[in-house]
């Protein structure tokens, strides 16, 4: 074979294994937890990705539009181990294109994060979006329990085993004061939708649960200002505390930031 010949096939050899690699997962250490969080670019989910670092945990941090997180990505400027990757939990081809990114890497915490309120001026019983009703039960309610059944493997791999969905307290039947019919109707099915799978994941000891964060200053609370409210950096290390503690024998519990158990 001539000389050049085989320096091409050789270039071309590396180049498709360059290709190859580039859309493995990231290598990470086997001894350090890994979380997974959806909707990461900003709020609560932004803050947990920055307190999961800080911990030095390997952080797999999802964001519909990467490019768009610029605090997000700071984040991952200066901690080694988060992996920014883009994500829309509704898209569940995106969702299963993820999961085989990491197949083989044990996720320790699938922490479903990724929420929307839709509009409340058509969440008013007699003009009612329907459009948007899907929009957020797709996002609250679907999206999570894709999530669960996409990497199930990938938890059941891990040392802690855990999936936990952020709820509400405003999805609690029995303290509902209407309003909101959208949102307060979706975390209500969330919170069935993830106490019924906590009852049939537990037999392999996975734990299922459920955590609301508290009344929290972000883009969903916008114009509001009360004294009962608290940052997202308060709200995060509440509710990984929360996630800290949370056993087999709570699997399905729905809990307050708090610690405290929340009336369904």
């Amino acid at each position: 074979m001539p000389a050049n010949i085989g320096r091409i096939l050789r270039r071309a050899t590396l180049a498709c294994l360059l290709m190859l690699l580039a859309g493995l997962a990231p290598v990470m250490a086997a001894d350090t937890p890994t979380v997974l969080i959806t909707g990461a670019s900003r709020g609560i989910g932004l803050e947990l990705a920055r307190q999961y670092a800080d911990r030095g945990w390997h952080v797999i941090a999802t964001a519909r539009d990467p490019a768009r997180a610029a605090a997000l990505r700071e984040i991952a400027a200066s901690h080694e181990r988060v992996h920014i990757e883009q994500l829309d939990v509704t898209d569940f081809a995106s969702v299963d294109a993820l999961a085989a990114k990491y197949r083989g890497k044990p996720i320790d915490v699938l922490l479903n994060n990724a929420g929307i309120s839709g509009n409340v001026d058509v969440q008013v019983f007699g003009r009612l979006d329907y459009a948007v009703y899907d929009e957020v039960h797709a996002v609250n309610v679907l999206g999570p329990l894709k999530m669960a059944e996409a990497f199930l493997d990938h938890v059941a791999a891990s040392d802690q085993k855990k999936i936990i969905s952020i709820t509400s307290t405003q999805g609690s039947i029995t303290q509902t004061n209407g309003g909101n019919l959208f949102y307060r109707s979706s975390k209500a099915s969330l919170n069935m939708v993830m106490r019924t799978l906590a009852l049939e994941l537990k037999k392999r000891g996975i734990t299922v649960g459920l955590v609301s964060p508290g009344f929290v200053k972000t883009d969903f609370t916008r114009g509001i200002d009360l004294p009962i409210m608290i940052t997202p950096e308060q709200s995060a290390a509440a509710v990984i505390k929360v996630i800290d503690g949370y056993t087999l024998d709570q699997a399905g519990t729905f809990m307050r930031h708090t610690g405290q158990v929340a009336p369904w």
